[in-house]
């Protein structure tokens, strides 16, 4: 049952975006603004189950990654108590390079709104992040620094640096 759920809800989401992105839309009109424009910077935006801060834009001329692209992005995940549970490379320092497609369903969805250059707070429920299961450490994981406990809320600071081609990346 609970899978049906996250399955719903995901295409629901997926629908969401796909439509505000189809539009032109930046994830403003989730906040009320007019279709077309960008949310400013320190603007919360909702979309269904998920939230994100613009904390710098990039370039709105640069063009937004697909769910088939591989991205470079620099992040710090933590849970909901403020606790560091995953960071880029260098402790977030430094960017690390994975495929859209194989992360989980809130955070493709969000760094699929983004440009080159753009900053952003996501902050990501339970059921699309880990989920009733969580997630174990297992070494010698590069970039998960600890336990993602069961039904964890996520926020991520990220950053994202580049798109590539897909095919070129690697899971942090």
């Amino acid at each position: 049952m609970r899978a049906r759920i996250v399955a719903v809800a995901s295409l629901a989401l997926w629908g969401c975006l796909a439509a505000c992105v189809g539009q032109g839309a930046t994830g403003a009109s989730a906040t009320g603004a007019t279709a077309g424009t960008a949310p400013k910077g320190g603007d919360v935006v909702r979309l269904p189950g998920l939230k994100y801060k613009v904390l710098r834009s990039g370039p709105r001329s640069s063009p937004r990654p697909l769910r088939s692209d591989d991205v470079a992005i620099r992040y710090i995940g933590r849970l909901g108590d403020g606790s560091i549970f995953s960071t880029s490379l260098s402790n977030g320092t430094q960017p690390s390079t994975f495929s859209v497609r194989t992360v989980i369903p809130g955070f493709s969805a969000l760094v699929q709104l983004m440009r080159p250059g753009d900053r952003w707070r996501f902050t990501i429920p339970a059921y699309l992040g880990y989920g009733h299961k969580g997630r174990r450490f297992t070494p010698p994981e590069v970039t998960l620094k600890r336990d993602i406990p069961p039904e964890s809320r996520l926020i991520f600071d990220v950053e994202l640096v580049d798109i590539m081609p897909s095919g070129s990346g690697s899971l942090p």
